[in-house]
């Protein structure tokens, strides 16, 4: 069991910001049922929040609304070396920089990315950033634009955007490149570093079954969250999902899903899959 539920949704504005479209925290205690909504307008100083919320006593488990993995083969063009998931999250904080007044250089990050695949992958850019490697619109894709999480998803009737889409509405690749890094920084930072596993990456094989804080992915329009009292549509779905997802934590029904032994492979190794999607 967890103590606590810690939702978050994500931005990646390139300015400080607050209100519709900002980083919203829903931090749940699972024993009394209280929350706590927070709208950080930085990512850092979300970043400092979460390792607060992250270190004290007890259990956490702390879901993003981003992907944490790419379709599979993507470490393996990017010529990377050692498990796949683990190897695109330290490149990516390596290349990523990303300010304290949230300025960041995610569309020269995509556009290097897009050079070192040998074809533009990532797209969608303001048109001042657009160039060879970096384009305004969808390229052909050859890595494929579904990880395995995302085609369960459209094969039950469900439209989650592509990961390689950094712009408009919904699009969820720029909360991956400016996120991942985050979470790494989480994951191994000396309060946490001895408490804490990426899920599924590092729980499913067992070894992080007992770990005090776990980072997962999510997605909170999987559930319905208008009954929540609040005029932004983000904060009503942290706080719907931190719900939903403890009274599941409650009675044990958070399993992993059925997959055949190669999707369970792609997904621990690389993709990463959306928590509670059975």
């Amino acid at each position: 069991m967890f103590d606590r539920v810690v939702i978050v949704d994500w931005s990646a504005s390139s300015v400080p910001k607050a209100g519709a479209d900002s980083i919203w925290i829903c931090a749940l205690d699972v024993a009394t049922g209280g929350h706590r909504l927070e709208n950080p307008r930085t990512r850092a100083s979300a970043a400092t929040l979460l390792l607060a919320l992250a270190s004290r006593p007890g259990r956490t488990l702390m879901g993003f609304d981003f992907p944490f993995g790419y379709p599979t083969g993507f470490a393996a063009r990017l010529d990377l070396r050692g498990v796949p998931w683990e190897a695109t999250w330290a490149l990516l904080d390596e290349l990523l920089h990303d300010d304290d007044r949230n300025g960041n250089d995610r569309w020269a990050v995509a556009a290097q990315l897009n050079e070192r695949l040998g074809s533009p992958h990532f797209w969608g850019t303001p048109s001042a950033h657009a160039g060879r490697w970096l384009t305004t619109t969808r390229p052909v894709e050859e890595l494929g634009r579904w990880r395995t999480a995302e085609q369960r998803l459209r094969d039950g009737g469900r439209y989650p955007f592509s990961v390689w889409q950094l712009l408009g509405a919904g699009s969820v690749g720029s909360q991956a490149l400016t996120g991942i890094p985050v979470v790494r920084r989480l994951r191994h930072h000396p309060l946490l570093r001895d408490r804490a596993a990426v899920w599924p990456f590092e729980t499913w094989s067992g070894m992080g079954n007992d770990a005090d804080i776990v980072f997962a992915e999510v997605w909170p329009s999987s559930i319905p969250f208008d009954h929540v009292a609040h005029p932004v549509k983000d904060a009503r779905q942290v706080v719907a999902l931190a719900h939903h997802l403890a009274a599941r934590l409650s009675v044990g029904e958070l399993r992993p899903p059925l997959l055949t032994d190669d999707e369970r492979r792609a997904v621990m190794d690389e993709e990463g899959w959306v928590l509670d999607l059975g």
